[in-house]
């Protein structure tokens, strides 16, 4: 079991958990309502685990280009769509994926940009959306219905080591 701490201060930013293999597949989701009323997604790790995403994650996105397809450009990766086309996620890769309830010290980053989302915080289109005590940008916080619930430690931020 390990802690995650932030790299300016060594604020302890989770609670102890394990860490998994891979990415657990996607639970999917019904849009009904959770336990707590809202409709967010469910949980994309279990409590008390982490795990390493080597794809990128959130802002900023770019062009795909015009011969690739999306599943040959970023296999299950972020993808969105504007005037330019079919963008792909350049945003960190080696997040670290926790379960929201496993995250301590963090708050919301002032700014009303980066905190869209339809029924919660949306997932990295816009970038850092929470911050550590001491201010620096620790974390992308997803809470919106439409994608898995969870804090995303950016790597740059909140070193991600093997424990001893």
């Amino acid at each position: 079991m390990n802690v995650l701490l932030c790299a300016t201060r060594g604020t302890r930013l989770t609670e102890p958990g394990g860490r998994l293999d891979e990415m657990p597949e996607y639970p999917g989701r019904d849009g009904s309502p959770g336990p707590d009323g809202r409709r967010h997604g469910p949980p994309s790790v279990p409590r008390g685990t982490c795990v390493v995403d080597p794809l990128p994650f959130g802002a900023p996105f770019v062009p795909a280009g015009p011969d690739a397809g999306y599943h040959g450009v970023v296999p299950g990766g972020m993808w969105m769509s504007d005037e330019r086309g079919c963008l792909v996620s350049a945003g960190p890769r080696g997040t670290c994926l926790r379960h929201p309830d496993d995250v301590v010290h963090t708050d919301r980053r002032s700014g009303a940009p980066r905190l869209g989302g339809r029924c919660g915080l949306d997932d990295g289109h816009k970038g850092v959306n929470h911050v550590c005590a001491c201010g620096a940008e620790v974390a992308i916080v997803c809470t919106d219905c439409c994608g898995g619930h969870g804090t995303r430690l950016v790597p740059d931020a909140v070193p991600v080591e093997a424990a001893p």
